[in-house]
């Protein structure tokens, strides 16, 4: 599934249906009405239509014409833009992003002032989504496949694309909402170590990439102590953030020793770095990990029924915003997608043509797209939107304070 999803059913199409009767085809026979104190007269006779043979079968073929139409399920998905959010404004009367705690070195409150959306002349920070219909629980049918053909800011996907075949939509929901949860919380690293906070976390192994060299080397649970290089210098993992920049710095190939604590004792750990993913920095150590970091400030994210991990960057970006002086985007909406990582990096998502025309929709002037995602840009930009190509978490935040400042034409694209 596309990340960045509305999630639960999209309100059914309707079509509104007329019937008009006068266009059946029919043979009238004339039916007499008797009566014993009437006389059998012309006047007296009415018309009773008695349908012919074919306007059976018309009625018999658009019965069956309305169940392809409505009842039928099509092997494809509808994908569309999606409502988007205002991550520095609310969300049904609340502050989408609300910020509280005390700073662990003076002891001192944070203090974050309620959102100022609604004030004249305050730019906006706006999420995108993708809305689709014809998923587990509500296939598509041939009415909303043919309307979506049609449809230029849409796209059909075929069904096994989108979805594996026996998933359900409960499966669907769960997965959607656990991607949701950590792109907050790769959001909230992200964010508050560009701004100097320091974020302890302690990173644990779910398990090995199959096929790479840590498979049959660590174990679900190991929990990841240090992390000695090439040159052999030692970096200890006590930070979620650690681990993922150290490899993207170290080429694919490169044997490194891993050290975790394993029911209580530490044990070394060689293993040889695998290729990232395309368009990515560095390498990769093979493994799954999971983080539970302690933060040192309570952020929330109050937006319900939204699911994916795209939202990652621009939460980062609304924390910064609502924890720095003034409006980060200054008069101009901006709007854009990206994953982003603990250590800051931006990343692919799905969906990003739809994501555009959202934003174009909802007033957004400028749009910044993961460079990776640069290829489905060129060629499918809305007019009157400016697309900036971003892949750090670095880079978006420059890139707002340069729209902010009224010189985003100098910004990179994608063209």
């Amino acid at each position: 599934m596309p990340s960045g999803q509305t999630m639960g059913d999209n309100d059914p199409v309707s079509i509104d249906e007329q019937q008009d009767h006068s266009l059946l085809t029919g043979e009238l026979e004339d039916a007499t009405v008797r009566s014993e104190n009437t006389d059998d007269t012309p006047s007296q006779r009415v018309k009773k239509w008695v349908p012919s043979r074919p306007t059976i079968a018309a009625v018999a073929g658009g019965v069956i014409l309305g169940v392809a139409l409505f009842a039928l399920p099509m092997p494809y998905v509808l994908e569309s833009p999606g409502p988007t959010f205002n991550v520095v404004g609310s969300y049904r009367g609340t502050d989408l992003i609300t910020i509280s705690g005390t700073d662990p070195d003076s002891g001192q409150s944070v203090a974050v002032e309620p959102s100022t959306e609604s004030e004249d002349g305050v730019g906006q920070l706006r999420m995108v989504t993708v809305s689709q219909r014809g998923g587990p629980s509500a296939r598509l049918n041939l009415a909303e496949l043919i309307m979506g053909y049609f449809d230029s800011k849409s796209v059909l996907v075929p069904y096994e694309e989108a979805y594996p075949s026996d998933v359900s939509q409960e499966e669907v929901d769960q997965a959607q909402s656990a991607m949701m949860s950590n792109s907050q919380s790769t959001a909230e690293v992200a964010a508050l170590e560009s701004l100097g906070w320091d974020v302890p976390a302690s990173v644990r192994v779910v398990q090995a990439v199959k096929g790479t060299n840590a498979e049959g080397s660590v174990q679900s649970g190991d929990l990841l102590v240090s992390l000695t290089d090439a040159q052999g210098v030692v970096h200890p993992i006590d930070r979620a953030s650690t681990v993922f920049a150290l490899v993207k710095t170290i080429p694919a190939g490169t044997t490194l020793t891993l050290t975790v604590e394993r029911n209580g004792e530490q044990v070394d750990i060689p293993i040889t770095t695998v290729a990232a993913p395309e368009g990515q920095q560095g390498s990769r150590l093979g493994v799954y990990l999971s983080v539970e970091a302690t933060f040192p400030l309570d952020i929330q994210f109050n937006l319900k029924d939204v699911g994916g991990p795209s939202a990652g960057m621009m939460f980062a970006l609304g924390i910064i915003d609502r924890m720095t002086p003034g409006a980060l985007a200054g008069t101009e909406s901006i709007a854009g997608t990206g994953t982003v990582s603990y250590d800051g990096e931006v990343g692919a998502i799905g969906g990003i043509v739809q994501k555009m025309w959202g934003a174009k929709r909802d007033g957004a002037s400028w749009f910044l797209a993961p460079s990776s995602n640069c290829d489905e840009v060129v060629g499918n930009v809305p007019e009157g939107l400016s697309v900036v190509s971003v892949s750090t978490l670095s880079e978006a935040r420059s890139a707002v304070e340069t729209i902010a400042a009224g010189q985003g034409d100098t910004l990179p694209t994608c063209e």
